[in-house]
């Protein structure tokens, strides 16, 4: 059943359906939740699919191990295609293009595709050796300075931006703040689900200046292609048929706003948890092993990933919930991770936890999984643990404070954390 119209900034209006007000719930998801989960995610790990209001409109939330896992794998029920509905704008931030991200097989597979020449074992073997030498250079900066430091703005931020810009796109150095100017614009821009007009200028010219760019690229690498990732993706779109702009500025855009995030956030996450449980810091010093354990750990309790937006393709119900042709459905993919019947103490950080990471779901599921997990999980396990045995005291400089939380709605990053080498 439907009412009144509504319109979410400039979105095409959309009916208002009425639902059952006994499965709403009033949980600040975006914001007081967003910022402190932990407690909220036992609550949300165990409790069936619930509506929520967001600018006066009724959505969807699923947040249950299976539910999710339903919803990320059925594209047929579920889709990953943006429709026209209220209170989502802050999801909008890639402009209408097509990206990976918002679309169904088949466009997904072929899309996909384009990002593979990135993630490939050969590539990734020779990025490796670049992210141990960037490491090693930044480390032996920071131990010279002998001052506090900032884990994101100056260890994980310029370890991400040298590894997708230098070490896969092959971008001149001079070129980087095209890019990186648009992160920020994107991300003072798209901070709510209803982003208000502020920055919209901002945004929209650093978006055109960053298109600008990847359209000369474009001719410039059929001209003359190099060993760059970029030169790589031309190449493997051209033997189909020619790349158009939009498409290889979608699959730039996709692999360095998910990808400079997932770095920063793993490596800087990681090393807040290690600092704030120092005993478990000192498990990681004496037994190395346990790297891969640590990060595994931090995915479970601080993803970088916070949700994903699906949309409902019909009218149906799912686990006792009505669904509505086009409703959006907020998946908190990083709720199961807390869920107590998977994982003793779910709010106590141990690096010694046996966890399949094929079972977590923080990097997405089935086809939408982050096709860049491998490289964040190389680039934080070598970023880890040479900071660990660098400065095997390191401490948080306050230990009472809570990161402020920055990033678009889908993303959940520590905007600084400060910490003491020692």
């Amino acid at each position: 059943m439907l009412n009144s119209r509504v319109s979410d900034q400039g979105l095409a209006m959309v009916d208002i359906p009425v639902i059952d007000r006994a499965k709403l719930v009033d949980i600040d998801l975006y914001g007081a939740v967003k910022r402190s989960p932990g407690r909220c995610f036992v609550d949300l790990a165990q409790r069936s699919p619930f509506y929520i209001e967001a600018g006066g409109v009724p959505q969807a939330v699923v947040s249950r191990h299976e539910d999710v896992k339903i919803v990320l794998s059925e594209p047929a029920r579920f889709s990953s295609r943006k429709r026209p509905w209220g209170g989502t704008g802050g999801f909008y931030y890639y402009n209408s293009l097509p990206v990976v991200t918002d679309n169904d097989p088949p466009d997904h597979a072929n899309l996909r595709r384009l990002m593979a020449p990135a993630f490939s074992p050969r590539k990734l073997a020779s990025v490796e050796a670049g992210v141990r030498s960037f490491v090693a250079t930044q480390l032996d900066a920071l131990q010279r300075e002998g001052r506090p430091f900032d884990l994101v703005a100056d260890y994980a931020h310029p370890l991400s931006v040298h590894v997708l810009f230098e070490l896969l796109f092959g971008f001149p150095e001079g070129e980087w703040s095209i890019f990186t100017r648009l992160s920020d614009a994107q991300k003072a821009a798209f901070s709510t689900l209803d982003p208000g007009p502020e920055h919209v200028a901002e945004y929209e010219a650093a978006w055109e200046a960053a298109r600008s760019y990847c359209a000369d690229l474009i001719e410039k690498r059929r001209a003359a292609p190099g060993e760059d990732l970029a030169s790589a993706i031309i190449a493997a779109h051209d033997v189909e048929g020619r790349i158009t702009t939009e498409q290889l500025f979608a699959t730039l855009m996709v692999l360095y706003s998910a990808g400079i995030g997932g770095i920063i956030n793993y490596t800087a996450w990681t090393l807040y948890l290690l600092c704030r449980h120092p005993d478990q810091r000192d498990l990681l010093l004496g037994d190395p092993s346990l790297v891969e354990g640590a990060i595994v750990e931090s995915l479970r309790m601080s993803p970088s990933v916070y949700t994903a937006l699906r949309y409902a393709t019909g009218d149906f119900d799912f686990e006792g919930l009505h669904l509505f042709e086009g409703m959006p459905i907020h998946v908190i993919c990083s709720a199961p991770g807390y869920d107590p019947g998977r994982f003793e103490n779910p709010l106590r950080f141990d690096i010694r936890r046996n966890i399949d990471s094929r079972d977590m779901m923080a990097f997405g599921y089935g086809i939408h999984h982050c096709i860049g997990a491998s490289l964040a999980r190389m680039t934080a396990r070598i970023s880890v643990q040479a900071a660990i045995e660098r400065f095997p005291g390191l401490l948080l400089s306050d230990p009472g404070v809570e990161p402020d939380i920055v990033g678009v709605p889908k993303e959940r990053g520590p905007r600084e954390i400060f910490v003491r080498p020692m």
